[in-house]
């Protein structure tokens, strides 16, 4: 009974995942090889990169660097185009997306960084078949990737701050607001509102004691006299 490979695109798909979610170096280090090939091209957002350089970039965007604690990945497009022989060779191109979470925290939460990739590689069988060994189970896929021509952005993403003290116009933030607490009488603390008496809400003309009630005063001159008193009631 003959065994059947997986497609091209499953191929590449499951075994780059594999690599993005390592958890330890060493896994990822396992992932990497069972991809790519030893002798392997790589052209990285336009630079010609070593297979050695290549892997510490992947290796930057996976749950298996230092500083970081976990990634996922989405596959939102793929594409492939068997070689004359099927399955056994071909082209693949994928677009997808990894967020990886840091084990550094902002405000208690991890920060978290998306890579969103074109990834676009040639497929061929380069590895030899081993000896058969009843103690080992599973298929042997000899497929590997021998060119990459990869096109990547990696960004930060924005972080929630649960406070209110940040400046509301600062890219990216969410701002919650916060009810102050009761004060021991029933109110909340802080500043309330400003409560006028009915003499400054509804003010009435002022009279003064005298002979009556007074206008606007004249302007006064230094030096000069108003007036004589005319009060006739002397």
């Amino acid at each position: 009974m003959a065994l059947v490979l997986p497609t091209l695109t499953a191929f590449t798909t499951s075994r780059l995942t594999a690599i993005l979610t390592a958890k330890t170096q060493a896994d990822f280090t396992a992932a990497f090889d069972a991809l790519f090939a030893r002798n392997l091209s790589v052209v990285y957002n336009g630079k010609q990169l070593s297979r050695e350089q290549y892997q510490a970039q992947l290796l930057g965007q996976s749950s298996a660097a230092v500083e970081e604690q976990g990634a996922s990945v989405s596959v939102q497009g793929q594409l492939e185009v068997p070689g004359n022989e099927g399955q056994i060779s071909g082209i693949v191109g994928l677009f997808y997306s990894s967020i990886v979470d840091s084990r550094f925290l902002v405000f208690g939460a991890p920060a978290e960084s998306k890579v969103t990739s074109s990834f676009n590689a040639t497929i061929q069988a380069t590895e030899p078949r081993p000896q058969s060994n009843p103690r080992i189970r599973g298929y042997f896929d000899p497929r590997r990737i021998v060119t990459v021509n990869q096109i990547a952005t990696d960004q930060a993403l924005h972080v929630t701050i649960p406070t209110a003290s940040i400046n509301s116009t600062s890219p990216g933030v969410t701002i919650k607001n916060f009810a102050l607490p009761q004060g021991p009488f029933g109110a909340p603390f802080g500043p309330g509102p400003v409560r006028l008496g009915p003499t400054e809400t509804n003010a009435v003309p002022e009279t003064f004691p005298g002979d009556g009630e007074f206008g606007a005063l004249p302007p006064l001159i230094p030096g000069e006299t108003i007036g004589k008193e005319t009060n006739t009631k002397a």
